[in-house]
């Protein structure tokens, strides 16, 4: 693939040289931006007709889920202008070649994206070059994932207080059990549950990467790691823990919940919405609750939160037209510009309250800006892109609750990732096959397929493999970048 991407970038920069090639006028070019989002009628947004004009350009929206789909459409060499990413997209792209270094076409024509993130660019800055617009987190501070559970049903076998303890918690999955032996008592999919963060929580088990003692550490190093994993395993064979964990996705989870054939999910809060809209389909009466996070034996609650740069716009080496989407976005991102889009027109769309933060007003919010944050993906204004968001959270109750309810579940536990504004791993190619083969081991050590003992293997292979100087990298850049 390396290879392949190098003669594209050849070609680009051939192209890019204007050999042969008249320069065409803001009217004759169109931009392609590639959005990894959910499927939206973007053209009936009212934000994409803001882009339009704004940007001075024509800007047709490609909407795409999946790193396999992005890496194809990449490696194939169709002329995308700008991609939005996720951090393993990013990283995935950068070790393979594919990000154009915009350092130069932001400096001449991004002044207004460089004001626009005024903490942030360490995060995709690598040897003092820029390859990405490194948009922050839309909800800093706030939990993704937590325990959503019927509160009805808890209601009647007497829980209406909710344990703190593993001990009281994995009482509450019995007596769940044995109430409603047709119903999962925990659901929960592949991908989330190597760290469920309601128990992790009780032995300060975090995400991938964590602080201890003043030192970055990935989670094969924490201490407490074989301690949490024995608990969720004894779950899951137990069947307290979904039997069919290891194989569901995210949807078949949510699906189950929604179905009422599981009594507790473990879900992002933005993943909520429609299951509870089923539910109450099917259960008029239901209700639910966010479980709290299980305390140490201090009674601290730890989990990790949302924090840094959560995203990036970054232009492939393919871009035909790299300078204009730079222009188009600088003009985006300006102030004005990005309020009407995000949000609307003033007294329209929404008001703005003493405190200077905002509120929609409905209907016209939700008829004209059902997708208008799409159109921003990846360049997120960092200081005022938050308040803004929240308006977002109000278009449903639902939503807006389930939010709350895990930010405040924190407590005084909230902690951000040591490497969250760290640029892109160089030392070595094989980070996300590294991070890929954790989540591996850990379902496979919780579902009984490897013994618990494979958690020393796996701590071995981590650091004989690229780990050892994934760590020494984070822990340099954090000595020079965030300790001092």
């Amino acid at each position: 693939m390396k290879k392949l991407l190098a003669m594209l970038l050849v070609l680009s920069l051939t192209l890019g040289l204007g050999l042969g090639i008249v320069s065409a006028s803001a009217e004759d070019i169109t931009l392609k931006f590639l959005i990894s989002a959910g499927f939206y009628d973007l053209e009936n947004d009212l934000g994409w007709k803001v882009c339009q004009r704004v940007s001075g350009y024509k800007i047709d929206y490609e909407v795409i889920n999946g790193t396999e789909q992005l890496m194809l459409i990449i490696t194939s060499g169709q002329e995308y202008d700008y991609t939005y990413l996720n951090s393993k997209n990013y990283s995935l792209m950068m070790s393979e070649g594919a990000l154009m270094d915009i350092t130069d076409l932001l400096n001449e024509y991004g002044q207004d994206i460089l004001a626009a993130f005024p903490t942030t660019w360490p995060a995709v800055t690598t040897d003092g070059r820029i390859y990405a617009i490194p948009s922050p987190a839309a909800q800093p501070d706030s939990l993704t994932y937590s325990m959503i559970a019927r509160k009805d049903l808890l209601d009647k076998i007497g829980y209406t207080e909710y344990p703190t303890t593993v001990e009281g918690f994995v009482k509450m999955l019995e007596d769940i059990k044995a109430a409603y032996p047709d119903m999962v008592p925990l659901t929960a999919s592949r991908l989330d549950a190597g760290v469920l963060s309601n128990v992790a929580s009780a032995f300060n088990v975090q995400g991938m990467y964590q602080l201890v003692d003043g030192k970055v550490i990935n989670i094969v190093d924490n201490p407490n790691l074989k301690a949490y994993v024995e608990v969720i395993r004894d779950l899951y064979a137990r069947k307290l823990l979904d039997a069919e964990m290891p194989a569901i996705t995210t949807n078949d989870m949510r699906s189950k919940w929604a179905a009422s054939q599981a009594v507790i999910s473990y879900q992002s809060w933005n993943g909520c919405e429609t299951c509870i809209a089923a539910l109450r389909q099917l259960s008029p009466d239901m209700e639910y609750v966010v479980l709290p996070l299980l305390q140490d034996e201090g009674g601290k609650v730890h989990a990790q939160v949302k924090y840094g740069v959560t995203a990036y716009g970054a232009i492939p080496v393919t871009s035909k037209h790299a300078k204009e989407a730079i222009q188009a976005i600088n003009s985006m991102i300006q102030i004005d510009n990005f309020t009407e889009i995000v949000l609307g027109e003033k007294d329209v769309h929404y008001t703005v309250n003493e405190d200077g933060t905002f509120s929609p007003i409905q209907p016209a919010f939700n008829n004209d800006k059902v997708a208008s944050n799409v159109f921003v993906s990846g360049f997120y204004r960092e200081v005022e892109y938050p308040k803004m968001w929240e308006v977002r959270l109000a278009k449903n109750a639902d939503l807006q609750s389930t939010f709350y309810a895990m930010r405040d579940s924190l407590l005084d536990g909230g902690e951000r990732s040591p490497v969250a504004l760290a640029p892109a791993v160089t030392v070595v190619d094989n980070k996300a096959a590294l991070e890929n083969r954790i989540t591996d081991t850990l379902i496979a050590v919780i579902c009984g397929t490897s013994d618990i003992s494979e958690l020393d293997t796996l701590r071995e292979y981590w650091h004989k493999n690229g780990g050892e100087e994934i760590i020494k990298f984070y822990n340099t850049w954090y000595a020079e970048s965030v300790a001092k």
